[in-house]
């Protein structure tokens, strides 16, 4: 009783009274007591210290005072042979960087690492997370969190079933069913999730997905720079933009948030969609490219292009085409083909050296063809009609020709019909402009204009298979007839 103290190698106890069993060599305080072995100190109201195994168990009122950490628990075991300190109820440990609190572990003094168990909890930098089981690496400043992960930093959000994290780095490892990371701006889930806080790089592995606005991009690798706003995906890449009602699927695709700059190429095809008159247009390329760009006229609106190249097919079920290359502008949805085009509606054909194709109200307005441009209709067998101009516009209504004009050196062959709609004979035709209506996909009424020469020939007397304009190319044997056909 009175300033006791018990001495047992590098420890000392000191307390004001100890009861002290001579058989089980074990003491007894509880008016408390201070246990210090070299720069551990260990102080509370009461304890049992065990000299044969060199083990002291602390109860209520706890505090550990450390170098390393400081900690506040009501009860507490420190085993010196291990110099490790085993939590049994509720406890905070303080760290220069964290803060912790479990209610079941141990901190190995050593080796500086710790383990906390039940409803594990850890805040630190603006962080706070929890899970069953946290694993601490003071040294190494390294954490490993392990089962129902939450994590919340500022305005990042992660969920997942592990978590690794370095403090000195701010990097990130999580893992899940799918792991989980959100932050102002994104929703990202994938089997795995690499972030770094310093960095603000961000990368998945596994399927995955990345939600941003309007934005849906699956893929099965992702990185991306929050800095330069750069990301790269690849794996079955499917990019969707909602508001748009396009996308995009490809191998491999590069993006910058900032330009909103995209570039999709790969080994597959890649694949772009969009809704046009509530059925879906697939255009397939080699590459694909998706800019931003100030529009030229006064408005001075940003408008954006998708560019397609080498190889361009496109199909919907209505309209099937190909050209060498493609430009789509977005704010007045027209699609510019180059490169020997080609579009097929039914059974009628359209080339030209370029083409052109309007959409509004998500249906095709008009399509017009410069240069060396043929309309080609399969009647029957050898039997086509056939205009030819320098120019032809030809304007759609519920997505079926309405009318055409076509200027610039006019050709037509024509095969004409009677009431039963049987064939009469063949007009040829040559003038400087011509206008047509149809009307159930048939020419309905036909004008010509300028100076012309016309003949007609009956069905007996003509060479079918002859009567072709000059650059005539049936070309139905090229035609896609699935998306499947766009990726072959």
């Amino acid at each position: 009783i009175g300033d006791v103290v018990l001495d047992q190698g590098s420890k000392q106890l000191w307390t004001r009274n100890l009861t002290y069993h001579l058989g089980e060599r074990y003491g007894e305080y509880s008016l408390g007591g201070v246990m210090i072995d070299k720069d551990l100190q260990v102080s509370s109201r009461q304890g049992i210290y065990y000299a044969d195994r060199e083990e002291v168990v602390f109860k209520d009122s706890v505090v550990v005072l450390h170098p390393e950490f400081n900690l506040a628990a009501d009860s507490m075991r420190y085993s010196g042979p291990l110099s490790t300190v085993f939590f049994t109820g509720p406890t905070n440990i303080y760290t220069p960087t964290a803060k912790i609190y479990c209610e079941s572990g141990f901190y190995n003094l050593e080796n500086e690492t710790a383990e906390f168990n039940k409803n594990a909890q850890y805040a630190g930098d603006q962080k706070k997370a929890t899970a069953d089981t946290i694993r601490y690496a003071s040294g190494a400043g390294e954490v490993l969190m392990l089962g129902h992960v939450n994590v919340v930093e500022n305005d990042r959000h992660i969920d997942g079933t592990s978590l690794r994290y370095l403090e000195k780095t701010g990097e990130t490892w999580i893992k899940g069913e799918p792991a989980k990371y959100t932050d102002i701006t994104r929703k990202i889930s994938s089997p795995e999730i690499f972030y770094n806080e310093k960095t603000n790089q961000v990368s998945t592995i596994g399927r995955g997905e990345i939600r941003d606005g309007s934005m849906i991009l699956e893929s099965e690798h992702s990185t991306f720079d929050q800095v330069t706003g750069i990301g790269t995906f690849s794996g079955d890449v499917i990019w969707r933009d909602t508001v748009r009602n396009v996308g995009i699927i490809t191998d491999t695709m590069l993006m910058s948030q900032q330009t909103e700059y995209v570039l999709a190429y790969g080994q597959k095809r890649a694949l772009f969609f969009t809704i046009v008159d509530a059925d879906t247009l697939y255009i397939a390329a080699d590459t694909l490219n998706m800019q931003n760009q100030v529009d030229s006229t006064e408005t001075g609106d940003t408008v954006r292009l998708i560019t397609a190249y080498h190889d361009v097919r496109l199909f919907k079920s209505d309209m099937q085409g190909l050209a060498d290359s493609l430009v789509f502008n977005d704010a007045d949805s027209l699609f510019s083909f180059f490169g020997d085009p080609v579009l097929w509606s039914d059974t009628t054909q359209f080339s030209a050296d370029s083409i052109t194709m309007s959409i509004r109200n998500n249906q095709i307005n008009d399509i017009i063809l410069t240069q060396k441009a043929i309309i080609i209709s399969e009647l029957y067998g050898t039997y086509y009609d056939q205009i030819k101009g320098k120019e032809i516009l030809a304007r759609f209504d519920s997505n079926a020709i309405k009318d055409m004009w076509v200027t610039g050196n006019a050709e037509s062959v024509y095969y004409t019909r009677d009431d039963q709609n049987a064939f009469i004979g063949v007009n040829k035709t040559i003038c400087s402009k011509m206008y047509f209506t149809f009307l159930q996909g048939q020419i309905d009424v036909l004008k010509y204009f300028g100076e012309n020469s016309s003949s007609m020939t009956p069905m007996g007397e003509a060479k079918h298979d002859t009567l072709r304009l000059e650059g005539f190319r049936w070309r139905a044997q090229s035609r896609p007839h699935s998306v499947k056909d766009l990726l072959e």
